[in-house]
């Protein structure tokens, strides 16, 4: 891995305190040096997201130069109800175009807009108890007439983009899909294997790596 990336932990006991990190830089760094990253929060507007997405850009860029057969895969650990599609499809997109490979694993939940990031592993698992939910959301419009319009326009475009892309990289036929749209559509484990949105249900995190 670069030295971009890696990152000495204190011993605890041999540093001032001042030295030491908090518990939340701890595990983050941790995390990092182990290529593994926990999506365990809202999606909303304080873009801890797209954070994420900058690190895997610069993870990207820093390791161009490996062999793509020698890349280590990049982790990520999802448990979140969902939050804003813009936000998913932004990041969903540079997993898609990562040259790291990405793996994703459902714990929990992954719902709604999560569901659409955990499709965009290029392996994806999930622990057995896991819940994943798909539905086409919901959404408030304030504005003009016409403003409200045009937001109900691309809300729409929004969920027809959410069909294709579910559609894309899942098995799921689009009859099912439709049939199952309107509403909070729970996928079981069966469905989770039926329709080739896991590889693979574990209860053994080293089946993982």
């Amino acid at each position: 891995m670069s030295d971009l990336f890696t990152f000495d932990l204190p011993i605890i006991g041999n540093t001032k305190d001042s030295d030491i990190p908090s518990p939340e830089e701890y595990t983050y760094w941790v995390a990092r040096n182990n290529r593994c990253f926990f999506i365990d929060y809202e999606i909303c507007d304080d873009y801890s997201l797209i954070e994420l997405g900058k690190i895997i850009i610069q993870m990207n860029i820093a390791e161009m130069n490996i062999p793509k057969e020698q890349l280590k895969p990049i982790y990520l650990f999802i448990h979140s109800y969902g939050g804003e599609l813009d936000q998913a499809f932004a990041f969903s997109d540079i997993c898609l175009s990562s040259r790291i490979p990405i793996v994703t694993v459902g714990m929990g939940a992954a719902m709604s807009a999560a569901f659409l990031i955990f499709l965009s592993g290029s392996r994806r698992y999930a622990f057995k108890h896991c819940n994943m939910l798909v539905h086409s959301g919901s959404a408030g419009f304030q504005g003009t007439a016409e403003q409200i319009d045009e937001a109900q326009k691309n809300y729409k475009k929004q969920l027809n983009q959410m069909k294709d892309y579910v559609l894309k990289y899942t098995s799921i036929p689009e009859k099912v899909f439709s049939r199952n749209r309107s509403k909070d559509w729970y996928l079981t484990g069966e469905d989770l294997v039926e329709y080739h949105v896991v590889d693979k249900l574990i209860d053994n995190i080293e089946e993982i790596f």
